[in-house]
């Protein structure tokens, strides 16, 4: 009996095996009948930690994304691709916000530049490159010149100087601007019709632009400066070189002792040695005599007054005030001073602001702004 039973298990085990070859060898049939260029490879990269476990992780993922050989996706790949998407868009998102900013402020700062350029709405030139278009605006002309033009060395803003009482004013709204680097000639004549004379508005101005007078309206000013909130030591012994008609020098003193007189009065400190500098001073302005040992009053009248202007710049001040300076010579010599003049103004560091009143048109022609008075 256990014969029987023995060989009909031995028949069914021999039965299951020629089925599973038959089954072996329609799968390697179905195999061999798929085209070669159909096949996909699939690449994965195995972690393998310490105790030499495969972990097959986010790199697995990757390959098998790239090579499409997996059905279906893990949780852990899904984060992992949802990440990686969602970072992309992040950052497409941002640079689609840089690029925007960039050209709205490209385009702020090209209008911004054309309405400073062209503030009457004139058309620009499109040929115009942006260095071209700033040069025009730095020295153009026009109404942009008054935003690029510091304060006037000196200045006289609407100044009024009263009159005796019951009388007309001397001085009604005087008004100039005036600047270093130039000469200019304040030409005051008498006015018939009020009876105030040109010596009158002479002896006026002087005073209230030395600051030894105060307006009694409108305002001096030295730059940013008025000159009535100045102390007098900062005023004429910085500010300010004064030459008037009077007193202009010490007679009895030569003139390298003249020049060191106002030097110690102006209480400045100077890096060399005075009697050098006043020496470099005389020079400067063509005085042709001994500098010492000779008092000023034997001298020439000329060589007085180029004594007087030495006087006035030995204080380093940047506006020089002369009252008359060319009264009392000869052509020649008026030439010899006003060329003084001149050379200070338009030569030199620092150039000068220079201003000569006078009632002489042929003087007052000779300098290069000429303001009627």
């Amino acid at each position: 009996m256990s014969d029987k039973n023995n060989d009909q298990e031995l028949e069914k085990t021999t039965d299951a095996t020629a089925d599973e070859v038959t089954s072996e060898t329609e799968t390697n049939d179905a195999i061999e009948s798929v085209p070669a260029d159909s096949v996909q490879f699939s690449v994965t990269f195995d972690d393998i930690d310490d105790e030499g476990t495969v972990d097959d992780g986010i790199y697995s993922a990757l390959a098998s994304a790239e090579t499409g050989a997996t059905d279906e996706t893990s949780e852990a790949e899904a984060d992992a691709i949802a990440s990686a998407n969602a970072s992309a868009e992040v950052t497409e998102r941002n640079a689609a916000r840089v690029n925007e900013t960039l050209r709205l402020a490209k385009t702020d700062h090209k209008d911004a530049l054309a309405e400073h350029a062209e503030p009457q709405g004139k058309a620009t030139d499109p040929t115009m490159t942006l260095a071209s278009r700033i040069d025009r605006v730095l020295v153009g002309g026009g109404s942009d010149d008054i935003l690029l033009k510091t304060y006037p060395t000196f200045a006289l803003n609407k100044v009024t100087v009263a009159g005796p009482k019951g009388k007309v004013n001397i001085l009604d709204d005087a008004n100039f601007s005036c600047y270093s680097g130039h000469a200019y000639a304040l030409l005051i004549s008498d006015d018939p019709d009020s009876g105030i004379t040109a010596d009158s508005k002479r002896r006026a101005l002087m005073g209230v632009m030395s600051g030894l007078t105060t307006p009694a309206s409108g305002t001096v000013m030295n730059k940013s400066a008025n000159i009535v909130e100045l102390e007098p030591v900062e005023l004429r012994g910085h500010r300010l070189g004064i030459v008037p008609q009077l007193h202009a020098v010490q007679p009895n003193l030569d003139a390298e002792q003249n020049v060191l007189y106002a030097m110690n009065a102006s209480n400045r400190n100077f890096l060399k040695p005075k009697p050098v500098i006043a020496r470099e001073l005389l020079a400067k302005v063509g005085f042709s005599e001994a500098t010492s040992g000779v008092a000023v009053g034997t001298l020439p009248l000329v060589q007085q007054r180029l004594v007087a202007i030495a006087r006035a710049i030995s204080t380093e001040a940047e506006v020089l005030i002369l009252d008359e300076p060319t009264r009392g010579l000869n052509a020649d010599d008026e030439v010899t001073v006003f060329a003084a003049l001149a050379k200070l103004a338009h030569t030199g560091d620092p150039k000068h602001c220079v201003i000569v009143l006078t009632a002489s048109r042929e003087i007052a022609e000779a300098a290069d702004i000429l303001f009627k008075i």
